[in-house]
């Protein structure tokens, strides 16, 4: 195929080229407002995100301030008697756990192993 061709198929092709590019061009356009929308949606998305978070941190710091009015009696709400309960035996089981430690590290012997038996000297 020669240039002259080549040519008469670029004039015979021309229109159906221009239309292409011209719906190309569009489509891209279109997809770059497509792109601004989800990349606004998105930052909405994360923000809402984020305030959930805030929320979650604040209600986990609101419920260790009521846990510890409940423990020293400072506030009484009848539906978190349970809770109290819990949390009290709780803080039993650490102070038990934190006077083993105690135990442990000054060397005491004679007292109970984990196992429940005796230790011997």
């Amino acid at each position: 195929m020669d240039t002259k061709d080549l040519g008469k198929m670029m004039e015979k092709y021309r229109p159906v080229l221009d239309k292409l590019g011209k719906d190309m061009g569009a489509a891209a356009k279109k997809g770059e407002e497509n792109i601004v929308k989800i990349s606004k949606s998105l930052k909405i998305q994360l923000d809402m995100l984020g305030l959930a978070l805030q929320k979650e941190r604040l209600y986990y710091e609101i419920g260790k301030e009521v846990a510890k009015m409940l423990i020293e009696g400072e506030v009484q709400v009848p539906g978190l008697d349970k809770y109290k309960k819990s949390l009290e035996k709780m803080r039993r089981e650490d102070e038990k756990r934190q006077r083993a430690m105690v135990r442990i590290s000054s060397g005491k012997k004679g007292r109970k192993s984990s196992a429940g038996q005796e230790q011997k000297k």
